[in-house]
């Protein structure tokens, strides 16, 4: 019997204040598509750089979660300021960058909506804690976590030194083998709906009709009088 997959050990962090709206929304998007997960820590940190750093370094080196997600302060914010600095602080703290996953993060939604650009979220890993920042609110964070949920098992995967992590590799040749067997199961059924169309059709019996006619009127009528008489 194969073992299940551990935990995935989790943190939410909201920049600058808590929203309780898109945290809800973020761990059921993760319960729902992930199943195996739970919220060690959530919490808040204002935008304050040596803040967000310790909160940060306390859930990466001392809690060791496997993902850490940051919640808010990823929009544009003019020079070298302390408002929306979570990319920033983000990028101090990785060891190696995952830039796959914010590109598809704004793939995604610049499929459904315009201006995907607002969102400068980065991902990455310090240790074997991954690092995902999602922009503010209940519904831009869920949508844009939906791009990558999928992702993460493999990644995380990866990042324990599993040693059934996927690869590119075995992912194609799976997907290959799967497009085979489905192109096999589509011949056999149409192979199969040939030859039954091929059949000879047989000739059902035709059903026997009744020869038993029933009492006219007046042949009723007679039977009627006959019985009456009977009587009398």
């Amino acid at each position: 019997m194969k073992t299940p997959p551990p935990f995935i050990r989790t943190g939410l962090l909201h920049v600058p204040q808590l929203d309780a709206a898109a945290g809800e929304a973020v761990s059921k998007q993760l319960h729902q598509s992930l199943r195996r997960v739970v919220i060690l820590q959530e919490s808040y940190a204002a935008s304050d750089r040596r803040w967000l750093e310790n909160t940060l370094y306390k859930w990466c080196d001392e809690d060791e979660l496997d993902l850490v997600l940051t919640i808010g302060g990823t929009y544009p914010a003019p020079g070298a300021g302390s408002q929306e600095i979570v990319p920033e602080v983000t990028l101090a703290l990785v060891e190696r960058l995952v830039p796959g996953l914010p590109e598809a993060m704004r793939a995604f939604m610049r499929d459904e909506f315009p201006a995907a650009s607002l969102h400068r979220g980065v991902a990455g890993i310090r240790g074997r804690t991954l690092l995902i920042n999602l922009p503010a609110g209940a519904k831009a964070a869920a949508f844009f976590l939906e791009a990558i949920v999928e992702d993460l098992p493999s990644l995380l995967a990866h990042l324990r030194s599993d040693a059934e992590a996927p690869t590119l590799e075995s992912i194609l040749i799976e997907q290959d083998s799967e497009q085979d067997e489905a192109v096999e199961h589509e011949a056999q059924e149409y192979e199969a709906g040939e030859q039954e169309s091929q059949l000879p059709v047989e000739s059902k019996p035709a059903k026997p009709t009744s020869t038993n006619k029933g009492l006219n009127a007046e042949d009723f009528a007679a039977f009627l009088q006959r019985r009456k008489e009977g009587r009398e």
